[in-house]
């Protein structure tokens, strides 16, 4: 017997399971209450997940709207101010009573929750993840693109796109599988100064250990804890080309704003390594991977085991430094990579 398994026991032997995280007895539950068309989408998560989250939340309205009201509860309000929900929640401000709604969420955490039990966000692309999390299915193909419809910033944010040959860098930092050496990211900032690019720097650090590398800043723009959220949508959706390890400015850039058709046409070079680029690259344009490259010489897909029969999960969090640098591109790779996009 697994030790999950033994981790649901009562003192008799019996199995316990957590009724409010199966669908079948969460719809059992709303029709009883007669919540059953009185929706509540919740979004969780990093940025980046709950960017991701956008398709799931725009195919409901579009597929239940019409009989159903539905609102939503999101850390993150400026993400989904296109989207016309019936009521919205801040979710440190305003607690909605839950039970007033039937409540789906986008993305759950990992521990002692039974979603996890049958499929993970590592292994599962970003976008599919958020749908079958709270409507077990996948979106059509059509549905799958990421619309974002941030404000037009003010004039002084407009006018870095406006410099030539800029190319906006993310060097990220979290996960330690995730997080490349401060001399290989400056090797890449001196390469594409060499090459006459002006680098732009982007990102920021939060409580949760997400930031940026200490990079050598000399000669780049730095804009690092400059710009607001939306501000750096914005310009990532009308860039040129974009390079990141595989964070939440990954699914910036791959956003639209389908107001204007400037925008979904950008080059984005990412360097992926905890997760397999096809589970954080997305559909644009009617294209799968259109303008996405991974510029990564592998990770660690190559060697996670799902066989189900392991006593414990591989995780995807760490990496032996040695190994991880065998998986970054050459400085100049990437810069080669940038000029040929620029054209």
């Amino acid at each position: 017997m697994s030790e999950n398994v033994e981790q649901k026991l009562d003192p008799t032997g019996s199995v316990v399971m957590p009724a409010m995280q199966i669908p079948s007895f969460r719809t059992s539950l709303a029709l009883q209450n007669k919540t059953e068309k009185n929706l509540l989408l919740r979004t969780w998560g990093g940025i980046g997940d709950q960017i991701c989250a956008e398709p799931t939340l725009r195919f409901a309205l579009k597929s239940f709207g019409a009989d159903c009201k539905i609102s939503l509860v999101t850390e993150y309000l400026e993400l989904f101010a296109h989207l016309k929900f019936n009521d919205v929640f801040h979710i440190t401000r305003q607690k909605p009573k839950y039970e007033d709604y039937f409540v789906f969420d986008t993305i759950v955490p990992a521990t002692n929750n039974l979603t996890w039990e049958f499929f993970s966000h590592c292994i599962t692309n970003c976008v599919d993840f958020a749908s079958l999390c709270a409507f077990r299915c996948q979106l059509p193909v059509r549905d799958r693109e990421i619309f974002l419809c941030p404000p037009t910033p003010n004039d002084t944010v407009k006018e870095f796109l406006t410099i030539e040959n800029t190319v906006f860098v993310h060097p990220g930092k979290h996960w330690p599988s995730k997080t490349f050496p401060k001399d290989w990211w400056d090797g890449v900032l001196a390469a594409l100064l060499n090459k006459n690019l002006k680098p732009i720097l982007i990102g920021a650090n939060t409580d949760d250990n997400r930031g940026t590398v200490d990079v050598n800043a000399d000669g780049c723009i730095d804009l690092r804890n400059k710009l607001s959220l939306e501000e750096s949508i914005w310009l990532l959706q009308r860039s040129k080309v974009l390079l990141t390890n595989d964070s939440s400015p990954l699914h910036m850039a791959a956003s639209r704003d389908p107001n204007d058709g400037a925008t979904g046409r950008n080059w984005i070079g990412y360097i992926a390594t905890c997760k397999h680029p096809d589970y954080i690259s997305h559909w644009r344009q009617g294209e799968w991977n259109y303008r996405e490259e991974n510029l990564g010489l592998g990770g660690i897909w190559n060697d996670l085991d799902h066989l189900p029969n392991k006593k414990t999960e591989v995780t995807v969090e760490h990496v032996e430094e040695a190994r991880l640098r065998s998986w970054l591109p050459s400085p100049d790779g990437v810069s080669d990579w940038v000029i040929k996009r620029m054209v």
